[in-house]
C-alpha cells in the first residue's frame, strides 16, 4: 500500500468509528415539521386561514407564517 492510500483508509476508518455508533441517536423529522403539515391541512379543510389548529384545537405555539406558505402551496398542488 502507497501513502497515499494508507492516509485514506485511516480517515475512512476513523469517521466510521465515530460516525456508526452513533447512526439511528436523530430523528429524522421534528415534531415540528409534523405540525406544521397537519395544521396546513386543517386550514384547507376547516377553510379557516386565521386560526391555527392541530387536531382541530388552537395551537398557538409557532407563528402561523409559515403555516399559511404550506397551506397556500398544498391548495396549489
Amino acid at each position: 500500500m502507497n501513502r497515499e492510500l494508507k492516509i485514506i483508509f485511516f480517515i475512512v476508518a476513523g469517521a466510521g468509528i465515530f460516525y456508526i455508533p452513533f447512526i439511528g441517536n436523530l430523528h429524522l423529522f421534528d415534531w415540528d415539521e409534523i405540525n406544521f403539515a397537519e395544521a396546513a391541512r386543517e386550514m384547507l379543510v376547516t377553510g379557516d386561514y386565521l386560526t391555527v389548529q392541530i387536531f382541530f384545537e388552537p395551537f398557538w405555539e409557532k407563528p402561523p407564517l409559515f403555516i399559511w406558505l404550506q397551506a397556500a402551496s398544498m391548495h396549489l398542488f
